[in-house]
């Protein structure tokens, strides 16, 4: 009887609620346990899947700098500061140059700041997924990155570029660096305007990319509104790029229409902070540069300022302007 009573003494006593509840390990229900697997699996899956894709991006950068090669070699043949297109990475002819500009690195960077321009993102992981998503929820995205273009034998020196209503439009210019320097000095640089409308994925990098519109004259004039109108452009002149209206297809296959003249612009010689303006990125630190810019005004030339007044006056009133029915 001793003995009996010992045994029933020692026995485990287990809860009540565990009867409802399961079993604990080391802290945890077996329902916790079960939810706190379930968490670590999904988190796995997606590092995974987030690890694929950036393996998946990288080797497309890498295919497209192998594939960049023809580019570079071709667009390495154009020579002077008058060639008529840039090039594609495979080599063929693509977006028209229709704009010129004089100025330093750093007075071209803070013309196109003053005017409301923003540098485009550098082509990454990030900023390919980040124009993806916003494509798909029409996101606005002022500094997206874009496809580049070649020329010289390599990709353009600068892009910038002015948002539209999404990231699907906007007005955006790449710019090259001639080589060539005007009589005071100054670099030359040549680019092509031009208007994007919509986004789509190239069916050869699987990246997403813009499609132009075809009145590439009015993105060229619309830059110059933007550009004059900020006050820096202090001479303007046109010359011949294709030299004659043209009808052609870029290398994507998207149609334009030109008269076929290049814009020239020189630009107001100001001393400016180079390395801090050529650096502005973003909205907020482009809002900011631009507001202090307009501070500064005065110290452009008033030659500039009476530019400025003069163009805007005539944008004013081609807005203003009834529009002709053609035919």
């Amino acid at each position: 009887m001793e003995n009996h009573h010992r045994s029933v003494a020692l026995a485990p006593s287990y809860p009540h609620h565990l009867s409802t509840l399961g079993f604990t390990v080391g802290g945890f229900t077996q329902t916790q346990t079960i939810i706190v697997g379930l968490v670590a699996l999904v988190i796995l899956i997606a590092l995974i899947l987030l690890l694929a894709a950036l393996v998946k991006v990288l080797r497309t950068q890498r295919m497209l700098r192998e594939a960049s090669a023809e580019g570079r070699r071709v667009s390495a043949q154009q020579v002077g500061a008058n060639p008529a297109t840039s090039f594609s990475r495979d080599g063929a002819a693509s977006d028209p140059l229709n704009v010129k500009f004089v100025g330093t690195s750093g007075q071209l960077a803070a013309a196109f700041t003053a005017a409301g321009w923003y540098r485009a993102d550098e082509i990454d992981f990030v900023t390919s997924v980040r124009i993806s998503y916003d494509s798909v929820l029409n996101r606005k995205y002022s500094t997206a990155p874009v496809s580049n273009l070649f020329l010289y034998g390599h990709k353009e020196d600068y892009a910038f570029e002015r948002p539209g209503k999404s990231v699907r439009e906007r007005d955006h210019v790449r710019l090259w660096n001639t080589g060539e320097l005007s009589g005071d000095e100054r670099a030359i640089w040549v680019g092509g305007a031009t208007r994007d409308i919509a986004v789509e994925i190239s069916p050869v990098t699987h990246l997403p990319t813009h499609r132009i519109g075809s009145a590439v004259d009015d993105e060229r004039e619309s830059l110059m509104d933007s550009i004059i109108e900020s006050g820096w452009v202090i001479g303007e002149a046109w010359e011949a790029g294709f030299g004659q209206p043209t009808e052609r297809r870029n290398s994507l296959g998207d149609s334009y229409h030109t008269d076929g003249r290049r814009a020239v612009l020189t630009l107001a010689q100001i001393t400016v902070l180079a390395p801090v303006v050529k650096q502005v990125r973003g909205r907020l630190a482009g809002r900011i540069a631009k507001a202090t810019f307009s501070l500064v005004r005065w110290r452009l030339p008033q030659e500039g300022r009476d530019r400025a007044d003069k163009r805007r006056d005539l944008r004013l009133a081609r807005e203003k302007a009834p529009v002709r029915a053609e035919g």
